[in-house]
């Protein structure tokens, strides 16, 4: 009789056993797949919440030749030299947006002339639009990829190279001028975005965070 109520109780242990080692693994399952969600939920609401303040500037040269990328690059100047002081005046991104709306037949025929003036007979259309840009890092500051609005000056084909920049806070006629980020076009965009938006943004620059997060930050994004 004892060794039969062992024997049921030992029964008893392995069946109760297995159901906590599988409690263990369905709620290591839920966490992860929990987790999962949430780093991705995460990304997503740090991007959208630095698109929703930003706009960002997207000139497709014709083709990779040396030629072709040196007049994207032109073009890109001409555009930033003669609407930059516009754009500086603008206050918020609907401002700006506003006034790129208002400038856009300007900046076309802008970007035909300094084509035409370099000797090519390229056609080039200028817009705005919304679209997908690629993880993107600015000297030390980083942009997650995602949807953007964005000025889009197309010249020829548009299959070359691209050329991107952030048009308000007005970074891009900042740094073009210095030819590198400068410490006011971090000002600008630390004025713009949130301290967690700013935060992720400028994570390569920021002294406080170790090497290690720094890499997870960027395979997050990545």
């Amino acid at each position: 009789m004892e060794r039969n109520w062992k024997n049921s109780l030992y029964d008893l242990w392995k069946k109760e056993k297995w159901y906590w080692v599988g409690a263990v693994v369905i709620g290591v399952m839920f966490s992860l797949i929990f987790g999962a969600h949430w780093t991705k939920g995460y990304s997503e609401m740090i991007q959208h919440g630095i698109a929703a303040k930003v706009v960002r500037f997207h000139v497709l040269a014709n083709s990779d030749s040396e030629a072709d990328q040196a007049l994207k690059l032109q073009v890109r100047d001409a555009v930033l030299q003669e609407y930059g002081t516009l754009l500086t005046e603008c206050e918020s991104k609907e401002e700006t947006l506003a006034a790129l709306e208002a400038a856009k037949q300007e900046i076309c025929e802008t970007a035909v002339a300094e084509v035409i003036a370099a000797g090519y007979d390229y056609p080039v259309s200028v817009s705005l639009v919304r679209e997908e840009f690629p993880f993107k890092k600015y000297d030390d500051l980083i942009f997650p990829s995602g949807v953007y609005d964005a000025l889009r000056i197309e010249i020829g084909v548009a299959e070359g190279q691209n050329w991107w920049c952030v048009l308000y806070p007005q970074m891009c006629f900042v740094d073009a001028a210095w030819g590198y980020a400068t410490e006011e076009s971090h000002t600008r965009l630390e004025n713009t975005l949130t301290e967690e938006e700013f935060l992720i943004v400028s994570a390569l620059e920021q002294e406080k965070i170790t090497p290690k997060i720094k890499l997870k930050l960027l395979e997050l994004w990545q």
